[in-house]
């Protein structure tokens, strides 16, 4: 059966019938935000010149490699902004950046930029935090002059701010597809509707909108009179609505049908959850400990996964972008250059005062301790513009680089086996893509500005 056929019966046999998908239970002894698989194999990453465990190619050799990034210098690649449609979240003219995260002998944290090329159908999935993120990474795919390439098919807007709640960018940088659906709730069986209007809050989700992406037409480079047809996904990255949603409604069936789903309506194979992460959604150290809590929870479903069948439809592979433990990173060092005590949490719950719409963390948000905590006095950082998203000038080229990175562990070279050796390598692989932009681990100056390819890959255990 064609695969828009197969996923169009998906879609409607997704209006007919219910039912819930479990997983098996087991403890979770690792800390979060690591991997708890402890392999030793060949480094992952490979361009064509940084340490000598890595596989070298020319820029003309890499047949096997469908995805793949470059990091770029300021001067060069201009920070992926161009396409942000909420004027508040533009962190451009703010403070600057503790000292300590400016580039040094050992290399970068984030004065770099990234570009990314793949064949590869991908569709980024949750709220506003998935939408800007969608964003920064679609300005990374796209070459530049082909930004009409990006269709924004529904959006929303309250007063200045534009809100995209469907976007595809076809072909990309490589011959792929960038696609962005809103959500607010993850999507369920039963809550799906033959048609549902792009709204901030929506009641369930629409059948148009899948239908749109998945009948979207765009011409190739090689054959631009030719005519393709989205048809299906390989791959959704997940953002978790939590704040939209309540963690006790975050639960392991809804995970699990939300993670299926992405196979049942869009055909998905690899699906990428990026862990949650802290801001207006846990304001006290109980709320935070419920975020935690769930953040385990997906790791548990991870390290559970039942992969289908040969030859049977579903999703293969579940990877997990540690977004969460990165960004406490960021406000613990940054909290710490403010003039915090660290050596608790109890910094993550300090909140400015004043005419705020929504509580904002001050170590998140302020590039100062400011006095009494008053709003006017906190000089703004390109951290978060506002205690909820966060500065995608800043973060996006991590961001985009660790989900190309993720995506090359399953796509890039021979696709892992589905052997014990095989998981083990995979894990590896989304371990040193977590652990090079999920981590205030610096980038390597090599690595950076030489034109150089680098792509991931997971390699047989050694």
């Amino acid at each position: 059966m064609p695969p828009r056929l197969r996923v169009y019966r998906k879609l409607l046999s997704a209006f007919i019938f219910v039912a819930i998908y479990m997983v098996s239970r087991t403890p979770y002894n690792a800390k979060l935000g690591h991997s708890t698989t402890n392999t030793s194999s060949q480094t992952s990453f490979s361009h064509n010149k940084v340490y000598s465990t890595i596989q070298h190619r020319a820029e003309s050799s890499l047949e096997s490699v469908r995805v793949s990034f470059k990091l770029h210098t300021i001067d060069d690649v201009p920070v992926p902004d161009k396409f942000l449609s909420v004027d508040t979240f533009v962190c451009q003219k703010r403070s600057d950046l503790p000292p300590s995260f400016a580039p040094t002998q050992d290399g970068r944290l984030f004065d770099f930029t990234t570009t990314v090329s793949t064949d590869l159908k991908l569709i980024f999935m949750g709220d506003s935090l998935g939408h800007q993120f969608s964003q920064g990474f679609d300005a990374a795919v796209l070459e530049e002059g082909h930004e009409s390439r990006r269709n924004v098919m529904l959006k929303y807007q309250i007063k200045r701010k534009i809100f995209d709640c469907l976007t595809i960018s076809a072909p990309t940088r490589g011959g792929g597809v960038s696609a962005f659906w809103r959500f607010t709730k993850l999507l369920q069986r039963g809550k799906g509707r033959k048609s549902m209007a792009c709204s901030a809050i929506e009641t369930g989700w629409g059948q148009n909108f899948a239908l749109r992406l998945l009948d979207y037409q765009y011409s190739d480079d090689s054959a631009p009179n030719s005519a393709n047809i989205v048809s299906g996904f390989d791959a959704a990255i997940l953002r978790i609505p939590h704040g939209w949603m309540k963690a006790e409604e975050i639960t392991r069936e809804r995970l699990v049908e939300a993670i299926n789903f992405c196979n049942e309506v869009l055909g998905v194979r690899t699906v990428v959850i990026t862990t949650i992460a802290i801001n207006n959604n846990a304001m006290k150290t109980g709320e935070w400990d419920e975020v935690t809590k769930t953040n385990v929870m997906i790791q548990n479903i991870q390290d559970n996964w039942k992969q289908p069948n040969d030859g049977e439809d579903g999703v293969e592979w579940v990877l997990l972008q540690q977004f969460s433990s990165f960004t406490l990173e960021l406000i613990k060092a940054n909290a710490e250059y403010i003039g915090y005590d660290v050596s608790n949490n109890d910094y993550l719950f300090d909140q400015l005062v004043g005419n705020l719409n929504w509580p904002q963390a001050i170590p998140m948000v302020c590039a100062n301790k400011p006095r009494d905590n008053l709003v006017t006095e906190c000089h703004r950082n390109k951290i978060s513009p506002d205690g909820i998203h966060w500065c995608v000038e800043t973060i996006g080229p991590r961001y985009t680089a660790s989900v190309a990175c993720l995506l090359g562990c399953i796509y890039n070279g021979r696709t892992p086996e589905r052997t014990t050796d095989g998981l083990a390598s995979l894990r590896r692989c989304e371990h040193d893509c977590n652990e090079q932009f999920m981590t205030l681990k610096r980038v390597d100056e090599e690595w950076i500005g030489n034109g150089r390819t680098i792509f991931s890959e997971s390699k047989p255990v050694v």
